[in-house]
């Protein structure tokens, strides 16, 4: 679950798009356990808010199942306007799932594996299945400056669901907020 929360920072600020010239401020609202996670995870972890745009996270994770293909990653990212109904409506961005050796060698590798590598024990993209273990990762520091020009405003949801048999069986939910700051002259 701390992987992902590394993951939903840059998965949020590479897929929203909107004007440049604006300062915004992301707000972490923290992560939701779904039922049936801790059979999977057991973790805890922290997310200090740097500045506007920058995070570290550090934590652990003890992984209690072996994952291979037999499961699938689940993982949807949504968006809702700021000023909207109460629950927000949020409308799909991208969704995407993958068989979890799949999942590592494609994603995980292209997207995280290189960022991650030298601040965490998380496994090689081509380990598969993934044993039961206990990983870290420690002051990783996501600097969200270089997407600034391309962030847009609203609610956003990330849903990670760990799939097998059609059945979500672990997962979590992570929430944040993207706001204007200001309008550059």
């Amino acid at each position: 679950m701390l992987l992902l929360s590394c993951i939903f920072f840059r998965v949020l600020l590479l897929l929203i798009v909107e004007t440049t010239g604006t300062s915004f401020d992301v707000d972490y609202n923290g992560l939701e356990k779904i039922a049936g996670t801790e059979h999977f995870f057991q973790y805890n972890y922290t997310v200090d808010k740097l500045s506007e745009l920058s995070f570290e996270i550090s934590g652990n994770i003890r992984q209690l199942v072996p994952l291979d293909d037999d499961y699938e990653v689940s993982m949807i990212l949504s968006r809702a306007d700021l000023a909207g109904t109460d629950p927000p409506l949020y409308e799909t961005m991208m969704s995407l799932q993958k068989p979890v050796c799949k999942f590592m060698n494609t994603i995980y590798r292209k997207y995280f594996y290189d960022e991650l590598k030298d601040v965490s024990n998380f496994p090689h993209f081509e380990t598969c299945p993934l044993l039961p273990t206990d990983y870290w990762i420690r002051g990783y520091t996501f600097e969200g400056q270089d997407y600034s020009m391309v962030l847009r405003e609203g609610r956003f949801k990330l849903e990670w669901s760990l799939i097998k048999d059609d059945e979500i069986v672990a997962g979590c939910v992570i929430k944040s907020m993207v706001t204007k700051m200001a309008t550059a002259e």
